[in-house]
């Protein structure tokens, strides 16, 4: 066996050589791309900004319409009104309460506001309380507050006269069933199946001169004692 060509080694050398210097390059060309796209990954999750939804812009809500005062009687006291009913009303009164007299009083140079109410019904007994409180206010005003009941059962009726504090409600004309309470509301111009509570309104000569529907508010007392007073 011979040597190897001188030539062939110093060859071969200048190929490793070449093929060093080529990897060399090649990573020094790949380092830079590595290292940018690192650099734009912290840049990314630094800045949420760039990943995060646009906002949705939120309506501007709107503002509240202020409820507007409803009108108890709406011109009806212009009207010529109806008479009041003269026919018979029953009695109920609680334990040790006062009698009240044989005839509903109206008229007299006073305002009445009459209360149609049962002792089931619980808007009717939530209201009495605030009822009780306007014949209070207008103490020494031409103002009468009377109450009529429409309840169907006298035990249960007379279970909530008798269970009521000092200050509520210890009596109230009574309207039975049957046709005494039918008789009576078609005169007042009431339907006798209408729902409760419900109010009627009688003036200072005698004379119906409103209905009205549903419960009182606190915030009917203003129209109440401006009636009371400017009529």
């Amino acid at each position: 066996m011979g040597r190897l060509p001188i030539v062939s080694l110093n060859a071969a050398l200048a190929l490793a050589i070449a093929g060093l210097v080529a990897c060399d390059t090649v990573a020094s060309k790949d380092a830079p791309m590595a290292t940018n796209e690192r650099s734009q990954a912290v840049e990314q999750k630094g800045t949420p900004a760039a990943t995060t939804p646009a906002t949705i812009p939120v309506a501007a809500s709107q503002p509240a319409v202020p409820k507007k005062p409803r009108s108890l009687c709406g011109g009806k006291l212009e009207e010529a009104g109806r008479a009041f009913p003269k026919k018979h009303l029953s009695r109920a009164a609680g334990k040790n309460a006062p009698a009240l007299p044989e005839t509903l009083p109206v008229a007299s140079g006073k305002w009445t506001w009459v209360n149609f109410w049962a002792a089931w019904c619980a808007p009717c007994k939530e209201e009495i309380p605030r009822l009780l409180g306007f014949e209070k206010k207008l103490a020494g005003a031409p103002f009468r507050l009377s109450f009529v009941s429409l309840d169907d059962d006298e035990r249960q009726l007379s279970d909530f006269l008798d269970g009521q504090p000092d200050t509520g409600l210890h009596a109230s004309y009574w309207l039975k069933e049957g046709s005494e309470r039918e008789d009576w509301l078609k005169a007042a111009g009431q339907s006798p199946d209408a729902p409760l509570p419900f109010h009627i309104l009688v003036d200072p000569k005698g004379k119906i001169r409103c209905s009205i529907s549903g419960a009182i508010e606190d915030a009917d007392y203003a129209e109440i004692s401006t009636i009371v007073a400017g009529h």
